[in-house]
């Protein structure tokens, strides 16, 4: 952990943790800088509903401006987000200092003004860090104070509501939910924290450019196992239907193309992630073959009770007593039992947890590691796809909202106090805080669903911490002047360096030609072993370090690629990812869904793996849940 400073620096460290615990319940605060906050606001306000003769009058203003600069540029071909992405728009995340700062970098780039006296022969001369615009979001510092200081239990309530449906987090979970509820004509009331819903499924735009996320970028096909994300798919179009021999006809625009992934070594790409170009030997070929092959049999393992060793959701999966021991050990542990020493496996398994739990190794359950490579395997090819859009999952999330009706998602609404009812089918109260008209609200909600993690549950009950960890993450997206160069592969959807820090980037519109500005976003997973120190760590990062830090890596990968920088803009997450630990997802977890009230709980982390096909499952069991509580007579999607 950091050593403390000036107590002025210790109070501002531990508000910005206390906004994010607001940012974080899936409730998360849009994030604003300290001088731009007044602006944020404004775009979020311009950008919400009711507000589309303003957007498109401000599309075409930016248009216009980047129209300018693609004749400087003579990067031709332009165009405004495509119609279909256009079912919510978000808060722009770019205040017009940004905007201009982009245009101004990109002008003086092309124009071989930068850096005056230091052309380099290759490309343009390296932009100083600080002309590199953009800024840091995440955090909503008002309502995070109001947290860190109780000023709103003090407060008095100013209404009192009635609601039949109550569901608090528009993250994935509590937009799942509704979804579910409203499929039966019942339509809940929901409330979020943040300016914009989506949870860790936040999406960005550069305006005339490309959309972006801000956290998950894709989506694996649905299991099997999975019948009502399957059912949401068809119904938002995405799949198109079966074939004569019962395969799934996906819509091709969401289907990720080649090449996928690409792995970095010593100046050479190569295609896929296995083995590294410079330095695999044929000892790690034999040893990744040998991992396979086990992978494959335990993928068709099936437990004592007649379930799949493991499966998506992860409620599905045997919970035959031999295969849930594999949760008591570490990931590292059973690897090294099992004689896969070779450091290139190492590395690619290391990376692929990093990925979807922010965990290592050594801290990864041997559980939650052999899922990963096992629960999605399939012997129908075509379920074995990625669904990928320039917005990552930010996509499906606009989808639940559109098929949310007219009841829109009121942002910046606090939760910070909940009764629960004391048995299932008993009224629970919240009390709730709308930032935007100063107003503290008390709802009496028939149903109440917490959609959000946890530990904020925890804290709002005055309970004792459920034992639930989670790890911080660091996301940054990069707007370039064009696409960067390399020897070897070609630039892929997913771009990773052998050995790195960071887990590489994904590009938002790779479709583009290469002299046409992109985004590239780029990810560092904070998996030490101690998350409370992971997390002062990236706190201690203010906007300029992360420039540094992320324009320093790139470089490393792409020797020209300072000059071609306008922008970096990052998003710290506090609490990204629930962090699947040894003992956690056969034990705490359970003990966590035991809940005795009338409160129904729904996130990805009551499944302790933090992906999309997690959270909407949570989502349906909870709406289902409602309406099972509500007498209501409807057929389950949980089941074929």
């Amino acid at each position: 952990m950091l050593a403390p400073h000036a107590q002025a620096e210790d109070q501002h460290r531990e508000a910005d943790r206390e906004a994010d615990a607001a940012a974080d319940q899936d409730l998360g605060g849009e994030g604003v800088g300290q001088d731009q906050q007044d602006d944020a606001a404004d775009q979020a306000e311009r950008a919400g509903a009711g507000a589309e003769d303003s957007e498109s009058s401000q599309h075409s203003v930016h248009e216009g401006l980047l129209r300018e600069r693609a004749e400087s540029t003579r990067a031709h071909g332009l165009s405004r987000p495509s119609p279909r992405t256009r079912a919510y728009t978000p808060a722009v995340p770019f205040s017009p200092l940004d905007r201009r700062a982009f245009l101004r970098l990109a002008a003086a780039g092309a124009a071989g003004l930068i850096a005056p006296g230091c052309p380099a022969p290759s490309g343009p001369a390296p932009v100083p860090l600080s002309a590199i615009g953009g800024k840091l979001w995440g955090q909503d510092h008002e309502l995070g104070h109001l947290i860190r200081t109780g000023e709103l239990a003090q407060r008095k309530v100013d209404a009192t509501e009635e609601v039949e449906v109550l569901i608090l987090g528009a993250g994935v979970a509590g937009l799942s939910a509704a979804w579910r509820l409203r499929r039966e004509g019942h339509v809940p009331r929901v409330l979020d924290a943040g300016r914009a819903p989506g949870g860790n499924s936040r999406w960005g735009e550069l305006p005339g450019v490309t959309r972006y996320p801000w956290g998950a970028h894709y989506l694996r096909v649905p299991t099997r196992e999975h019948p009502a994300l399957e059912t949401f798919m068809e119904e938002v179009g995405l799949l198109r239907g079966r074939d004569s021999k019962g395969r799934l006809e996906w819509d091709l625009r969401a289907v990720c193309g080649a090449p996928q992934e690409r792995i970095y070594e010593d100046g050479i790409w190569a295609e896929g992630l296995f083995p590294p170009p410079r330095s695999g030997t044929k000892a790690d070929r034999e040893q990744y073959e040998r991992f396979r092959g086990e992978v494959e049999l335990l993928s068709k393992l099936v437990g004592s009770d007649g379930r799949k060793a493991f499966t998506i959701p992860i409620a599905e999966s045997s919970r035959d007593p031999q295969l849930l021991a594999l949760d008591q050990v570490t990931f590292a542990a059973w690897l090294s039992e099992h004689g896969y020493d070779s450091p290139a496996l190492r590395w690619l398994l290391q990376y692929s947890v990093e990925d979807d739990y922010g965990c290592s190794l050594e801290t990864t359950s041997a559980w939650a590691g052999l899922h990963y490579f096992c629960a999605r395997r399939s012997e129908d090819p075509s379920r074995d796809h990625i669904l990928a859009w320039p917005e990552g999952n930010g996509r499906l999330v606009q989808h639940l909202l559109s098929a949310s009706g007219e009841q829109p998602v009121a942002g910046r609404a606090l939760c910070y106090r909940i009764a629960p009812g004391s048995a299932p089918g008993e009224g629970s109260e919240a009390w709730v805080y709308h930032a935007d008209e100063q107003r503290c609200v008390r709802y009496r909600a028939e149903q109440l669903i917490w959609a959000g993690p946890r530990f904020i549950l925890d804290r709002l009950l005055g309970a004792q911490p459920s034992g639930f960890s989670y790890s911080p993450w660091l996301v940054a997206n990069v707007a370039l002047r064009q696409q960067p160069g390399g020897v070897g592969a070609e630039l892929a959807w997913d771009n990773v360096a052998y050995g790195a820090d960071s887990l590489g980037y994904v590009v938002a519109n790779r479709e583009r030609a290469p002299e046409h500005p992109l985004v590239v976003t780029w990810y560092e997973a904070f998996s030490g072993p101690d998350p409370r120190a992971e997390r002062e760590r990236l706190y201690a990062l203010d906007h300029a370090a992360i420039t540094e830090r992320v324009v320093r890596e790139l470089g490393e990968l792409h020797p020209n690629l300072r000059g071609e920088v306008l922008s970096v803009d990052a998003w710290r997450w506090g609490h990204a990812m629930i962090r699947p630990v040894p003992g956690f997802l056969w034990g705490t977890r359970l003990a966590a869904l035991e809940r005795e009230d009338a409160l129904l709980c729904a996130h990805s982390d009551l499944s302790g793996v933090s992906i999309f096909e997690e959270a909407f499952y949570r989502g349906v069991v909870a709406g289902e849940s409602v309406l099972r509580r509500r007498g209501a007579g409807f057929t389950t999607l949980l089941r074929r």
